[in-house]
């Protein structure tokens, strides 16, 4: 799928104020001049400019042209990566998560803490219109029990969008889950057996590690960075000196610190995953979500036989509540398949069904457009409050897609600590703790700006920043 002119152009004019070239509040060239120097007409140009707006990165004055938008000018440092010791470790995550106070009662509440965009973002009508197409089918074949491995045409359709980041996965290579979680799972329990040790990032999302507490697996970690993600260093020097049975990466947009891997880095694990026979398993369930450029692409791209096993899901992107997920699962299809229809049997039938009409209609690419650049435009209004309104001392990231912020705090605050009092003033978001199968991040919280962005949400989101300033200088004094 061929990139528009105007989407290329003003990505290009985007990656010069992300890097400085255009600095906050700087006039652009004027769309004369960028008509003229680059070859383009001005209706591309001006389309350029429009797309640059809808995302947030400039701002437009009436006779005085465009200018880089103020709020991008103050830039936070990155929040630090922690060094991760290569030991290996049982995982009790499961007893922290229940302390999590995540929804409150009140109108008023508003969360941080859910990573699964707001419902008033997905595309309502057109889901309402694939389910009313689906219960049409005089047949009646949505009310069957579908086969083990999932829909057909789905697993076809999620083939195609496999070229999007230079795939060539085969529909009867793909099985259809409940949620990028069972895929997971399933992956690892073909792969592994109840004392063996898998290989994460860390910080790591929370649900990975419940998954290895519920297969009784014992964690290693690597450190993540948040701009350049993990070495592959680092993985081989763990595999060498410990004995890991498989690998758990996140590719692209790390949940919680948003950290991608670069292609040259995906090429070299996929050919070390099949050099040394390693399973290693590729979460990419924010893959879609990006804000910049093309869809990035994926370890299972570069994979040539068959050890890298590929997840994701539909549901950070389209419909949570149907848990549509799938895997790729290259040389263990049939063992994942066989796990998967023990768990639970086959995966509903009608969402299956649904899902499928949004993405052959093509609803379903309509709609992450749209989505990315909300996401876009919400990022950069919660990444200018925290830069106004959280303590001194706070690091950030500038993640490129997903739907979270990673935050370190002053080492004064125990955001774990921290959350009732925040919970009072009717605001939640999950703390640091979570993400680290050692209790570790204990002054970071993960901050999700996937909310459909109104005046209830900015105030929540200023209200927290002041109650943590507040604290922080009274316990500094």
């Amino acid at each position: 799928m061929k990139e528009p002119v105007y989407i290329t152009f003003a990505n290009k004019i985007a990656a010069m104020i992300d890097s400085g070239i255009y600095k906050a509040e700087e006039k652009l060239p004027s769309i004369r001049n960028l008509h003229k120097e680059n070859g383009l007409s001005i209706g591309t140009v001006l389309q350029s400019f429009n797309y640059l707006l809808d995302k947030g990165l400039v701002i437009s004055r009436e006779k005085s042209g465009y200018f880089v938008n103020h709020s991008l000018g103050k830039r936070l440092p990155l929040p630090k990566a922690l060094p991760a010791s290569l030991s290996e470790r049982s995982v009790h995550i499961d007893q922290l998560l229940q302390k999590l106070r995540i929804n409150g009662t009140s109108r008023n509440f508003v969360t941080f803490a859910n990573a699964l965009p707001d419902n008033r973002l997905l595309p309502f009508n057109s889901i309402k219109r694939a389910i009313q197409q689906t219960s049409r089918d005089s047949s009646g074949n949505y009310l069957k029990l579908e086969s083990r491995i999932g829909n057909q045409e789905l697993r076809e359709e999620i083939a195609k969008r496999s070229f999007l980041w230079k795939g060539s996965t085969h529909a009867d290579e793909l099985i259809i889950t409940n949620g990028a979680t069972e895929a997971i799972l399933c992956c690892l329990k073909a792969v592994t057996k109840p004392g063996d040790t898998v290989l994460v990032q860390d910080p790591c999302y929370y649900g990975i590690m419940q998954v290895l507490e519920a297969l009784d697996l014992k964690i290693a970690t690597i450190p993540s960075h948040p701009e350049t993600g993990i070495s592959v260093d680092d993985v081989k020097e763990a595999c060498e000196k410990l004995a890991i049975k498989a690998c758990v990466l996140v590719s692209n947009f790390n949940n919680p610190d948003g950290a991608s891997i670069s292609t040259e880095g995906k090429k070299q694990l996929a050919e070390f995953a099949n050099s040394h026979q390693i399973p290693l398993v590729e979460d990419d369930i924010y893959g879609e979500l990006f804000f910049k450029g093309s869809r990035p692409d994926t370890i299972k791209a570069y994979d040539t036989d068959g050890w890298v096993m590929y997840c994701s899901s539909f549901t950070k992107t389209l419909v949570p509540g149907f848990r549509i997920g799938w895997c790729a699962a290259g040389r263990f299809t049939y063992d994942v398949a066989r796990i998967k229809s023990m768990h639970n049997g086959s995966t509903s039938n009608f969402s299956q069904r649904v899902v499928l009409q949004l993405l052959s209609s093509g609803s379903y690419e309509r709609h992450l457009q749209k989505l990315r650049l909300e996401l876009n435009k919400n990022l950069i209004r919660t990444t200018s409050l925290i830069e106004q309104h959280f303590p001194k001392g706070t690091k950030v990231t500038r993640p490129k897609g997903g739907l979270v912020i990673w935050v370190e705090l002053p080492e004064n605050i125990n955001a774990a600590d921290f959350q009732e009092k925040a919970f009072q003033h009717e605001v939640s978001y999950a703390p640091g703790e979570l993400f680290s199968s050692k209790g570790d991040y204990q002054h970071y919280i993960r901050i999700s700006y996937c909310n459909l962005w109104e005046n209830k949400v900015q105030k929540a989101l200023v209200k927290l920043g002041d109650l943590l300033s507040a604290f922080s200088e009274s316990s500094a004094a």
